[in-house]
């Protein structure tokens, strides 16, 4: 697994701080920032107005304190009532993908840090005392991991390419039970070169699974990458990046990613006015120039085949795999509806 470096971190980092996001556009990174901002900001001025309120009737040497942990208290039982919701008074039965209960707490518990930052770095500010400083200092290092993970999350995601972000869990179109059991093995598999052959309809959301699935990758902090078949036959002739070559939208290419989607895979479709047929992707893959490097990376890549509404052909994409070197065990297919 490659990791993300700390010099690319602290390279979003400065972009994400210093950029100007109205002529950068707005990255993940950015929007996890402003978000913690925005927590800190809820917990920092409900603290301050309160105070101003309630200062004339106490004459407490603590209420900056009281203040503070009771808006930190409220924020608290906000977001624990957000998560248990709907897992205990919703119909979870709607989901066709359980949410993962440990990265909601951990989100939840993250967010709850960062309101808590907010009001006690307010009661500090107020009236400078040693235990509010204690308070703040724990919460800092308390916070110092989950930023860390949070922020290289959303890199990874940002790196993959996705064209929109969804959760496997947001995925709600109607499943049977054995398309559950192929989507399942596919996502938690620990090997590599397995293949997700995806027929369907259009509109049957072949392209808005395989995003979710291959984000929930990313978000385990595995490479992702989307890419469209058109640009991926301009991908085949391409060299792998150097190390001189990486930088921040540009950390892997396709053939050393862990998982790839290849979208829009289309045999009704002319390239070049052919018609892209496994025959036609055999002839592009195996090229003079990178033939040996493609093989390679198709037979230790997990990639997902977004290959469109006819899936007549799916015994033809099935034994171009095989001949490329895939075991049968390792290809699984589905057909969306």
């Amino acid at each position: 697994m490659k990791i993300i470096q700390l010099k690319f971190i602290l390279e979003q980092l400065t972009f994400d701080l210093i950029g100007k996001d109205s002529y950068r556009g707005v990255t993940l990174t950015y929007a996890w920032l402003a978000n913690q901002f925005g927590h800190m900001a809820l917990g920092f001025i409900p603290t301050v107005l309160i105070y101003q309120i309630v200062k004339q009737y106490s004459k407490s040497n603590n209420l900056n304190m009281i203040i503070a942990t009771c808006v930190t208290t409220f924020w608290f039982s906000f977001e624990i009532y957000n998560v248990v919701n709907p897992i205990f008074f919703k119909n979870t039965q709607a989901y066709n993908f359980k949410p993962d209960l440990y990265n909601v707490i951990f989100d939840t518990l993250t967010d709850i840090c960062f309101f808590a930052i907010g009001a006690f770095l307010a009661g500090l500010t107020i009236r400078l005392n040693q235990s509010l400083i204690i308070v703040n200092a724990l919460l800092l290092l308390t916070v110092i991991y989950p930023s860390y993970y949070w922020y290289t999350t959303k890199m990874y995601q940002q790196e993959a390419k996705f064209p929109f972000q969804l959760r496997l869990s947001q995925w709600k179109t109607n499943l049977d039970e054995n398309s559950k059991t192929v989507i399942n093995n596919f996502v938690n598999n620990t090997n590599k070169g397995h293949h997700l052959l995806v027929f369907g309809n259009y509109k049957s959301g072949k392209t808005s699974l395989s995003v979710a699935i291959a984000n929930e990758q990313s978000i385990k902090h595995k490479k992702s990458l989307y890419t469209s078949a058109t640009k991926f036959y301009n991908l085949l002739y391409e060299p792998n990046p150097t190390e001189n070559d990486l930088k921040i939208n540009n950390l892997w290419g396709w053939r050393n990613t862990d998982y790839l989607i290849i979208d829009d895979i289309n045999p009704s479709i002319k390239i070049n006015g052919v018609y892209v047929e496994p025959h036609t992707f055999f002839n592009l893959l195996n090229n003079n120039q990178f033939g040996k490097e493609n093989l390679n990376a198709l037979q230790n890549t997990n990639i997902i085949w977004v290959l469109g509404e006819n899936n007549s052909d799916c015994c033809d994409w099935e034994q171009l795999l095989i001949s490329l070197g895939i075991p049968k065990e390792k290809i699984s297919q589905l057909m969306l509806s």
